[in-house]
């Protein structure tokens, strides 16, 4: 039963840091690159919610598969931490999805309304880069934790 538990907490972090390196590094510079502004807008859209309900739900299996652990053996600093990085992720997942996207959709659907009447807000402006560098930011860090939570797995 420990070996499964641990290949769900092993899988659970591939799953992590993978979805965030394939997102970030892979399918939105291709899609960038490939794609006119407008449809790049509407398929990032489509994606984002999936890609942190992801996150979450691996943020969730980890931290179940941590907790089995922790309920078979002693409590060590090496779960307590794995715990402590698997809620940073389901919170910061959470609030990228419930709050950061949806806020950084409205911004942007206002400045393309603006953009079509030729005249753009620089305060509209910069707070939507600034949402936009918190997500920048915030999946950077989830991708720290999977990347500690990795060298956490024995």
């Amino acid at each position: 039963m420990e070996a499964l538990i641990q290949f769900i907490h092993a899988l659970a972090v591939a799953i992590l840091i993978g979805k965030v390196v394939l997102l970030s590094f892979v399918v939105t510079p291709i899609l960038a690159k490939n794609l006119e502004r407008e449809s790049f807008g509407n398929v990032v859209r489509q994606l984002f919610p999936a890609y942190y309900g992801l996150g979450m739900g691996t943020a969730v299996a980890g931290f179940v598969a941590v907790n089995a652990l922790v309920a078979m053996h002693t409590s060590s600093a090496r779960l307590m931490t794995a715990g402590g990085l698997w809620l940073l992720v389901l919170v910061t997942e959470g609030y990228c999805r419930s709050t950061l996207t949806p806020r950084s959709n409205a911004m942007r659907d206002r400045l393309k309304e603006q953009e079509s009447r030729g005249i753009i807000d620089p305060v509209l402006q910069a707070s939507w880069q600034r949402v936009h560098q918190r997500t920048v930011y915030l999946n950077s860090s989830v991708l720290l934790a999977g990347c500690s939570l990795m060298a956490l797995i024995r």
